[in-house]
């Protein structure tokens, strides 16, 4: 469970990046709204529970990443690395995912909807009760990935 005064937390982008170099992994619960991180090295980094709206995480390298429950609605990860990254039940609405890896993540319940997932690479992703809703697969690597009462893009179940 989540404190409180954790949960209000607010850091700017230099504090987070001075903070994980140090050694600090945990920011779960964090507020970091609009935050520019920007090629960021955030590997194994806990953001479960953060709200990170419209944060520009573009080429950030997020592997074994946990952003479990994070709100990531209308963000840009436009080519991050989210490699064996957990994102259970993350809102990922309306977000720039192009070009991002989501190689072996598990986006078990994520809301994808209206999300650019344009040339995306979701090899062995774990998509079960995904909503991938009006989301854009256009060049998409969905090899190997696992559907599961899945919402597609037109709005059908998938279940493979």
């Amino acid at each position: 469970m989540i404190s409180k005064s954790k949960a209000m937390t607010t850091m700017k982008s230099e504090q987070v990046i001075a903070a994980y170099l140090i050694g600090r992994r945990d920011f779960s619960g964090s507020h970091l709204m609009e935050i520019n991180l920007h090629k960021a090295l955030l590997a194994d980094v806990n953001l479960s529970h953060a709200y990170l709206n419209r944060a520009i995480l573009s080429k950030a390298n997020l592997e074994r990443a946990f952003l479990n429950r994070a709100i990531l609605y209308a963000a840009n990860l436009d080519r991050a690395r989210l490699y064996r990254a957990s994102l259970i039940e993350a809102n990922l609405e309306k977000a720039n995912l192009s070009q991002t890896i989501f190689n072996h993540a598990n986006l078990h319940g994520a809301n994808l909807k209206n999300a650019n997932l344009s040339n995306a690479h979701l090899v062995w992703a774990n998509l079960r009760q995904a909503n991938l809703q009006n989301a854009n697969l256009d060049g998409a690597d969905l090899s190997g990935a696992i559907f599961g009462e899945t919402i597609m893009p037109d709005g059908s179940i998938r279940n493979s």
